[in-house]
């Protein structure tokens, strides 16, 4: 029998870096390896629209802490991190009589902020450099440092010859133990099987993965022998009719010798399936750890009360409208995300299409948890959505990064660039793939109007929350 059956549920929260929406097996995509996750899914529920709020790592990932959409909590770069008076559903629910712990990546700045965690194990990105956001070595380092290594995510550049022609992508050069999401993954089962039930656990597993460099094991990419790899989406002389920033961004890395630059002047059709190869095995190694994960809680006693919830803190282009990463676009590629639910409270729904926000993660743990709101969060509780009830929580989902803004509902996608001559605009419904922009299309003038004036409108309210 459970310790907290007749309590709150545990829950266990599975966060990948920089993985995209089409990659699980439930989703359709059968040339990517998830049996387990696709495991969870088949026992609640699969969306597949939803969208985070920062298209990088440091304004996602405040923003899913927070409940806030990014211009409201102000977190809109890398190395920096909430204060202590802005929203925290973390810090709630350890209040409210939760262990609270995280194994793996947060991406706080400092490295070794506490956010609510009574136990943290820190792990940051796989080429993290002490001292790029805090002073400390995180526990990833430390742990190397054992064995005499350091990340060689720094060095691939140098170590590995030819390199600018691989694109990225790597194979794990030492004991696949050693693979910095094996760590998460072990250390992650070792909190479940150490932690004693008496009060509920929220766990959050952040994998490192797969974040670029693409360096997946060597047993990972053994799984992919005979996968057919599909090709980016992209159109010749596409980048012709999309704002300038985003040739800037593949230009500006072009001949440029450094941990994450990639030379797409040195892409070929090979190559990129390459690439995308070694990223779908990195997120096949996770998802081993998933069910090692859901095998653990099994063991204690507890698989009926927990919620098991697996998602992602923003995609990558992997090729696709001839961009790679995230910082130069709001395609679905990069805003649309993994989000899986399973467990008690979670119907047996499979694929559900709503468009959801990561934003509404908190008041949705919030509200399993029994514990009330998340003062000043935008963000809505999923709980109806999770039972099955037809709700419409949100019209259009919403997305920030930089010089950008992106509004997407079910039949068009509008990109603002706030004081610039150039923006996108798709509609979704002829375009699914955003391959034709026509935000200058005098045919299309009055949607692009209709799109921006919904856009100000939500800015308008939602910058008055902070």
């Amino acid at each position: 029998m459970s310790k907290t059956e007749n309590s709150a549920p545990n829950i266990v929260l599975i966060v990948t870096d920089q993985q995209r929406w089409d990659t699980l097996g439930c989703l359709g995509y059968n040339h990517v390896i998830t049996p387990h996750i696709d495991r969870l899914a088949a026992r609640g529920v699969a969306f597949s629209r939803a969208f985070v709020q920062g298209a990088v790592c440091g304004p996602s990932r405040n923003s899913i802490v927070s409940g806030q959409y990014v211009h409201t909590h102000g977190i809109d770069r890398n190395e920096a991190w909430l204060t202590p008076d802005q929203p925290n559903w973390i810090e709630q629910l350890r209040d409210g009589g939760y262990h609270t712990v995280n194994i793996g990546k947060m991406h706080t700045a400092p490295i070794r902020l506490p956010c609510g965690f009574r136990h943290r194990t820190v792990v940051e990105n796989k080429n993290y450099r002490q001292g790029h956001h805090g002073p400390d070595p995180d526990d990833y380092d430390l742990y190397l440092m054992q064995f005499g290594l350091r990340r060689p995510a720094l060095t691939y550049y140098r170590d590995v010859p030819n390199w600018p022609d691989y694109l990225g992508a790597a194979v794990w050069p030492h004991d696949e133990e050693l693979f910095i999401d094996n760590c998460v993954g072990r250390w992650s089962v070792e909190a479940i099987r150490d932690h004693d039930f008496d009060k509920p656990l929220f766990l959050w597993s952040g994998f490192a993965g797969p974040h670029d460099p693409f360096d997946a094991p060597a047993s990972a990419l053994a799984r992919y022998e005979g996968v057919e790899i599909p090709d980016p989406m992209g159109i010749p002389n596409e980048l012709d009719t999309k704002p300038p920033l985003q040739r800037q961004a593949m230009e500006g890395m072009d001949g440029r010798l450094a941990p994450a630059a990639i030379w797409w002047s040195r892409a070929t059709p090979e190559r990129i399936r390459r690439m995308r190869r070694h990223y779908y095995a990195n997120i096949t190694a996770i998802d081993d750890w998933v069910g090692a994960m859901v095998a653990a809680i099994d063991e204690r006693g507890e698989l009926d009360n927990t919620v098991f919830v697996f998602t992602s803190d923003h995609g990558d282009c992997l090729g696709d409208h001839h961009q790679v990463y995230k910082f130069s676009s709001h395609y679905d590629s990069v805003a649309r995300v993994p989000l899986v639910f399973a467990g008690p409270g979670v119907e047996r729904l499979g694929v559900r299409d709503p468009l959801v926000e990561l934003i509404d993660l908190g008041p949705t743990f919030l509200e399993m948890a029994g514990l009330g709101p998340l003062a000043g969060a935008a963000g809505l509780s999923l709980g109806p959505l999770l039972r099955g009830e037809e709700a419409v929580l949100h019209e259009t989902a919403f997305s920030e990064y930089g010089p950008r803004i992106m509004a997407r509902t079910e039949a068009w996608k509008l990109v603002f660039y706030p004081g610039e001559p150039y923006g996108e605009l798709y509609h979704l419904e002829e375009d699914p793939d955003e391959l034709y922009n026509l935000y200058d299309d005098p045919a299309h003038a009055g949607t692009r109007g209709a799109m921006v004036e919904r856009m100000m409108d939500w800015y308008g309210k939602t910058r008055m929350q902070r």
